[in-house]
């Protein structure tokens, strides 16, 4: 009796997590190419894990203080990613991956400016870079309240980036356990057979 009741526990958390939804919400981060910090002090993301859609039970609070005390970017260093590279099966499963990462949008106020050396150039990528970003967003947004976004180009003849970005982002648990699938999974090495084909197959009649 216990032991099924430890079984309907796990197989209830399990559908419970695997329905849950991850829930981004980033306040006023900003990046200049100009300054010296290209990145602002002042932002702040929070990661929430809710169940049943709105009810959270896991939040973190990332600051820029909280990440450099982290020492990610050490850390990230220290990650061999050429091992990945070599894989043959390597660009297949990012493809795969960026299918499954499927991010909704439920709010968003994002503005960025552009410029170039060359004006000209700058009057031409800008309206398409636009064009791009909004195609991008719609398809990714849930309702189109509370969405800002603009796109504007500075005309002082040299290269810049000015960017700010707050807004809320939910993914679903599933999409990410899709994904660790798919990182965790062997690919089939080239030299085995891909079905039980016989030795003989291959041969002419």
């Amino acid at each position: 009796m216990v032991f099924l009741f430890i079984l309907l526990t796990i197989i209830v958390f399990v559908i419970i997590l695997f329905y849950a939804k991850i829930r981004m919400e980033v306040t006023n981060f900003r990046f200049c190419s100009q300054t010296k910090r290209h990145i602002n002090q002042d932002y702040k993301i929070v990661i929430k894990l809710c169940i049943f859609g709105y009810l959270p039970i896991l939040k973190i609070t990332l600051t820029k203080q909280r990440l450099e005390k982290m020492k990610l970017k050490e850390r990230i260093k220290n990650i061999d990613f050429s091992i990945l590279e070599k894989s043959p099966s390597f660009d297949r499963k990012i493809g795969r991956v960026i299918k499954a990462f499927d991010i909704l949008i439920k709010s968003i106020d994002f503005h960025i400016e552009i410029g170039t050396e060359n004006a000209s150039l700058t009057s031409f990528i800008v309206p398409a870079i636009s064009t791009v970003i909004a195609i991008g967003l719609r398809k990714k947004m849930k309702t189109f309240k509370n969405q800002i976004f603009t796109v504007k180009p500075i005309y002082q003849n040299q290269n810049m980036v000015n960017l700010s970005i707050s807004g809320i982002f939910e993914l679903k648990m599933r999409h990410i356990i899709n994904i660790i699938y798919i990182f965790s999974k062997k690919g089939v090495k080239e030299y085995e057979r891909t079905s039980n084909r016989r030795s003989y197959d291959y041969s002419y009649e």
